[in-house]
């Protein structure tokens, strides 16, 4: 009461007004400039930019509010100085995962929505921020990544091109006819219409083994039907074997 009565009861209502309208501009600029940036660049880049607009007009409002409480600007300044360098020895790791972030963002090894693996965690890209990166597991469960840890492992983007290989690996036993066996997986392939013609998708040896011959068929599909396509191939695969009673062992990469 001591602290309200000094400096009076209209400059602590303008601070409390500043910080409520200063929240309020910073949060409808900040959806803006995401949606601006969306617009020509990847996702990752518009939830950046909106947290550091959405900070950085919310740090000027906090400012103004405390100058209307009668705070020296020179003060703050002297003493945000003061606190930011020492957060910056206490905190080495958030620094570091910081720089690592922007290394990130300039770098672009992946986006939003892109399927990764890092440091065998398999999942679906959902944030990009300046500290951490947070991944969807297939099981929905919410996985979050230092970004000091990303910078330093080897990243598996599936998602990165348009296309993607896809290696069947098929034993079979020395009894049976090659050249029917390729005709087969060839035509199963055919009647698959996810598979792309160019390049073909080929049937070449891959192995002799001590009681199988391992062949191995190789097809090119879009990356969004990579999911439909081991699917459908595999069921395909194993009735026409069935029918035409061969003895296989299939192995999917």
């Amino acid at each position: 009461m001591e602290f309200v009565s000094r400096i009076g009861w209209v400059h602590l209502s303008y601070a409390i007004a500043l910080l409520v309208f200063g929240f309020v501009i910073a949060q409808r600029i900040s959806i803006l400039v995401d949606r601006a940036v969306s617009k020509r660049y990847s996702r990752h880049l518009a939830q950046l930019f909106r947290r550091i607009v959405f900070y950085v007009l919310l740090f000027i409002f906090f400012i103004s509010a405390l100058q209307e409480l009668g705070f020296k600007l020179t003060v703050l300044l002297g003493a945000a100085g003061v606190f930011t360098v020492a957060l910056s020895f206490a905190s080495q790791t958030a620094a570091s995962n910081l720089v690592s972030g922007i290394f990130l963002l300039f770098e672009r090894p992946f986006k939003v929505g892109d399927s990764i693996e890092v440091k065998g965690i398999v999942g679906i890209l959902d944030s990009i921020d300046l500290l951490s990166t947070k991944l969807i597991t297939p099981d929905n469960t919410l996985v979050r990544i230092a970004n000091e840890v990303i910078m330093k492992s080897e990243i598996v983007n599936t998602s990165y091109f348009k296309t993607t290989r896809l290696s069947i690996t098929i034993g079979v036993s020395y009894d049976d006819n090659l050249a029917r066996v390729k005709t087969l997986l060839l035509s199963v392939t055919n009647e698959c219409s996810l598979i792309l013609n160019d390049p073909a998708p080929q049937v070449v040896i891959n192995n002799f083994n001590d009681s199988t011959i391992e062949l191995k068929l190789l097809l090119w599909v879009d990356t969004e039907a990579m999911g439909s396509v081991k699917n459908q191939l595999l069921e395909q695969l194993k009735l026409r074997f069935e029918q035409e009673e061969i003895d296989t062992q299939i192995t999917l990469h």
